[in-house]
């Protein structure tokens, strides 16, 4: 996440064939990430298989409709979106493993079993529960979901806490989730406004690129 520009045209959510739990979270969950130096803090918002993606102090917004297997990037400054298909999950097959370590501790209300992880030349620690149903990970364009996040969306833990190292045991990333709110949401969150004129992709995503970047 080394630009808001980069992050939001890059950053996915890469659905598998889920059904989420009868009790599934509807809410909304705020998190900040710690990547290559710099930090975003993002709102989460959940509802009926639908999820809404947003960095605050950028502008930018991704809709995401596992029912239609679609995803929308609003461009609210140019009042515009895009529309693309859902990418297909690709788990990676690096070798990677999970383990529970049997630790649990309360983290903003829910209860959270402790996980370490390993894929190829990292490793980290989750702390993960099954209270807010399954989290959709999300990671770059074209990049393999690998083996250990697979393992736990099929599961359907939430990760509230993950702590990423690289081989030299330097901290390489971390995940938190700051802020839980339950709560019932309007379905307009999860729709694109409909005075929005739709992007027209021929030229690639360079010229989203831009836009987001003004």
């Amino acid at each position: 996440m080394k630009t808001l520009t980069k992050t939001f045209i890059l950053i996915v959510f890469l659905f598998a064939e889920i059904t989420l739990a009868q009790n599934a979270f509807e809410g909304k969950v705020v998190f900040e990430v710690q990547e290559d130096g710099n930090e975003n803090v993002m709102n989460y918002y959940a509802k009926d298989k639908k999820f809404r993606m947003e960095v605050p102090d950028k502008g930018g917004t991704i809709l995401f409709n596992s029912n239609e297997l679609k995803m929308f990037v609003i461009m609210d400054e140019q009042k515009m979106y895009m529309e693309t298909p859902m990418l297909p999950l690709s788990t990676g097959s690096g070798g990677g493993t999970i383990s529970k370590t049997g630790e649990t501790k309360n983290i903003l209300g829910y209860d959270c079993e402790k996980f370490l992880f390993t894929q190829k030349d990292v490793k980290g620690e989750a702390w993960m529960t099954k209270e807010l149903g399954a989290f959709m990970f999300f990671m770059e364009e074209q990049q393999e979901m690998p083996s250990w996040q697979s393992e736990v969306l099929d599961a359907g833990y939430f990760p509230l806490h993950v702590t990423q190292y690289n081989e030299r045991k330097n901290t390489k990333s971390i995940y938190n989730v700051i802020e839980v709110t339950p709560k019932k949401l309007s379905a307009d969150l999860f729709e694109v406004p409909p005075s929005y004129q739709k992007l027209d992709l021929t030229g690639g995503l360079g010229g989203l690129e831009k836009l987001i970047g003004k």
